[in-house]
């Protein structure tokens, strides 16, 4: 089909016998066409104009369409160059897979079950010092006052210096993100990410309405000059930021960029939102957080799934006064409080030599991990890091990585296409995350690094990556 400007239209929405109101009927044949791979990631919807001139309806009903599916995160608008499907729309984003035993897990990242037996003896330890008459009951919907001093406490070891009525408990880092989302943004406010960002994120956006604006994104974190201009043309009103082994290319943000973000935030008055789930295995112990560049605009979320263990669920908010309230009172809204006997385990470890027994543990296995990684792997480009969960490998153009990761499940092993964490249109990164603590054991982690390697080199126009 050709518009009356000469362009080529190769899609239009067929509304049928929907009853709902048009826009609504609309927005609906988007998502149902993505769904059916009709309208893959990148494609380029007609304009606004057209689509209503074809419908013989008012410009502003496409208008309220368009904007649903982006709340949803179906498509994405570009300033001077058109609305596009974005690069996730219709790729699962639930990376917890069913417990195949026939699978080794290398996509999903796990804490290092090795450790549990490890684990075990501490709790057993434990449960003779807690006080039940304490834990056995309602707490403040922010947590515990011992709980919390006892975090802050922690906390200093990571130069982060918070007072404990700036801290808020929550069931796990997703609460936590749920908790800032709902409690001080709304529906249509708009975010700042990484191109590639968090899986989590992502999809509580497209819950919410809330839409993610991707900058791009170097081996040393966001672009400053990419990230400057967004904050010029985009109304955001925050941002948010993984600078610690950031998910998923590992990136870390040097200590002079994370003071230039830092002045970016304050001078947009954005809110910073900087998640730290891997803060304990930080190689660079010189890093402060941005959180320290722009403390009135930041909140930091730090989690203790990764480094101590999932099964807790705990995960601590550092915020600034004037958002506390509203914080505790979101929390209270979603979950009431977090399990006061949960948060006294988790006191009891930071607390005391266990915390550190652990990480040292964990490092050390880590970075025997990581090791086999690097000589398996040898002849790709991987990001170098020694302690971390998970690597994130490059791939050449002439590979794709949908098909890496299909061809890898095939043959029992589960990695993850970078573009299950795109946030954008037209993703220009081609790379795998592969997880390097999701194996059980290091021999499993070798026989499916190896796997990999040769479903790397089958695949057509391969090579070594320069």
């Amino acid at each position: 089909m050709i518009d009356q400007y000469g362009n080529e239209i190769s899609w239009l929405p067929n509304l049928g016998k929907k009853k709902e109101p048009k826009y609504i009927s609309i927005a609906t044949c988007i998502e149902e066409d993505i769904t059916k791979g009709i309208l893959e990631a990148g494609f380029r919807l007609p304009p606004q104009r057209i689509i209503a001139n074809y419908l013989g309806i008012n410009h502003t009903t496409v208008t309220r369409a368009y904007r649903l599916c982006e709340e949803k995160g179906l498509i994405k608008g570009v300033t001077g160059k058109g609305t596009f499907v974005t690069s996730h729309a219709g790729i699962p984003q639930n990376l917890l897979t069913e417990n195949n035993s026939n699978i080794i897990e290398m996509g999903m990242v796990l804490p290092l079950y090795e450790q549990n037996k490890l684990i075990e003896s501490y709790l057993k330890e434990i449960y003779h010092e807690i006080d039940y008459s304490e834990v056995l009951s309602y707490v403040p919907p922010e947590g515990h006052i011992k709980h919390r001093y006892i975090t802050s406490k922690w906390l200093r070891q990571f130069d982060l210096d918070c007072p404990t009525e700036q801290i808020i408990i929550t069931s796990g880092s997703q609460n936590a993100l749920a908790v800032i989302l709902t409690s001080l943004f709304k529906r249509g406010d708009r975010i700042i990410v990484d191109e590639y960002t968090y899986t989590g994120l992502i999809t509580l956006s497209r819950l919410l309405g809330i839409i993610l604006i991707p900058v791009k994104t170097n081996e040393d974190g966001i672009d400053i000059d990419d990230l400057n201009a967004t904050c010029s043309r985009e109304n955001a009103k925050g941002i948010y930021l993984i600078p610690d082994c950031h998910n998923p290319t590992t990136a870390v943000i040097p200590n002079e960029k994370r003071k230039e973000i830092g002045q970016i935030i304050i001078d947009h008055n954005l809110l910073l939102i900087e998640e730290n789930l891997f803060i304990f295995a930080n190689q660079n112990p010189d890093t402060r957080p941005i959180s320290d560049y722009a403390k009135d605009n930041s909140i930091f979320i730090v989690g203790t799934s990764k480094s101590i263990n999932p099964a807790f669920r705990i995960s601590y908010i550092v915020s600034p006064k004037k958002h506390v309230n509203e914080l505790t009172h979101g929390l209270n809204s979603l979950s009431w409080m977090t399990s006061p006997l949960n948060a006294e385990i988790l006191a009891h470890i930071l607390n005391t030599s266990k915390y550190n027994q652990i990480v040292s543990e964990k490092l050390s296995l880590l970075k025997k991990r990581n090791q086999l990684v690097d000589t398996i792997l040898c002849d790709y480009r991987l990001i170098p890091n020694e302690r971390s969960l998970y690597r994130y490998l490059a791939l050449p153009s002439s590979i794709s990585d949908k098909e890496i990761e299909h061809s890898c499940l095939r043959e029992g092993v589960q990695v993850f296409s970078s573009k299950r964490f795109a946030a954008g249109t037209q993703p220009n990164k081609n790379g795998i995350r592969l997880s390097v603590s999701g194996p059980k054991s290091i021999e499993e982690l070798m026989k499916g690094l190896e796997i990999l390697r040769n479903v790397l080199k089958t695949k057509s126009k391969a090579s070594p990556i320069i």
